[in-house]
């Protein structure tokens, strides 16, 4: 979801909260007590999360990268070598991409192995050109690059935050909130505060969300890199209906493949049709 859909949700109902919640229900030793420990403490936690998954984050960026780099390589060297295998390759690639795109990035690695075989095998099974040696050792450094980015994409591919370090750090937002909530005198200002200081925590648990699942800045980083494949394999660019649907990316090419869902979940199928 959004952070500007979880920013509006969030503010309408923390200022529903002002009206359905008892003024003072906290004393005020108690709750600036309270309020003062836990919000350390979330905020401690809070920038141990976003430090550790914003590492991660960086890293598969950096991973997929070089991925997708090897593969646009890879195509390029074999049309030097062997244009016939070229254009095989580049239906293979292509189907390759068009599956990640069917799954998050955390997940795609384990689920494209039968792509990524054919790949390999379309390689493995290229021509010998005695008077191309140096173009075919190149296109053996290209494969194992990108070997080397799926496996390093397997290692990354997994949530960083355990359920248990989620339920650690909502206890540790929500007792703030409740005490700044409890210790409310009516006045305007500090009912202000209180909305504008429960939003920011909600948006920092949406921040950590996004870096754990890898979907922060997504554009760029799950799918602009990705048709930037296509392009350069001579494919057009390919985006899922559902995608589109949910504003996850908008199209900016006049012409593009739009994958649509021929019975999901029962197949992962999709119906392709070039959109003009």
């Amino acid at each position: 979801m959004k952070a500007n859909y979880i920013f509006f949700a969030s503010l309408f109902i923390f200022t529903i909260l002002l009206f359905l919640l008892p003024i003072g229900f906290i004393s005020s030793d108690l709750g600036n007590a309270i309020l003062t420990i836990s919000t350390f403490l979330f905020g401690i936690m809070a920038g141990f999360y976003i430090v550790i998954t914003t590492t991660d984050y960086n890293s598969v960026k950096s991973i997929l990268a070089s991925e997708t780099a090897a593969l646009i390589s890879l195509y390029q060297n074999v049309l030097i070598y062997d244009k016939q295998s070229a254009e095989k390759l580049s239906l293979l690639i292509d189907e390759y991409v068009r599956n990640t795109l069917n799954y998050e990035i955390i997940n795609y690695v384990r689920n494209t192995h039968r792509q990524f075989q054919n790949i390999q095998s379309a390689v493995r099974d290229l021509p010998i050109h005695d008077n191309l040696s140096s173009v075919y050792e190149s296109i053996r450094n290209d494969m194992s690059n990108f070997i080397i980015a799926r496996q390093q994409l397997t290692v990354l591919g997994a949530k960083t935050l355990s359920i248990f370090q989620w339920v650690v750090i909502f206890v540790l937002a929500l007792i703030p909130l409740v005490s700044l909530y409890g210790l409310r005198t009516g006045e305007i200002f500090f009912d202000i505060v209180t909305v504008i200081v429960s939003v920011a925590v909600a948006l920092i648990l949406v921040l950590i969300r996004d870096l754990d699942f890898y979907v922060w800045n997504e554009k760029t980083f799950s799918f602009e890199i990705f048709e930037n494949v296509f392009i350069a394999i001579d494919q057009l660019p390919f985006y899922p209906a559902e995608s589109i649907q949910k504003g996850r990316v908008r199209p900016v090419e006049n012409e593009y493949r739009l994958g649509t869902y021929v019975d999901f979940p029962k197949t992962l199928e999709r119906k392709i049709e070039v959109i003009k």
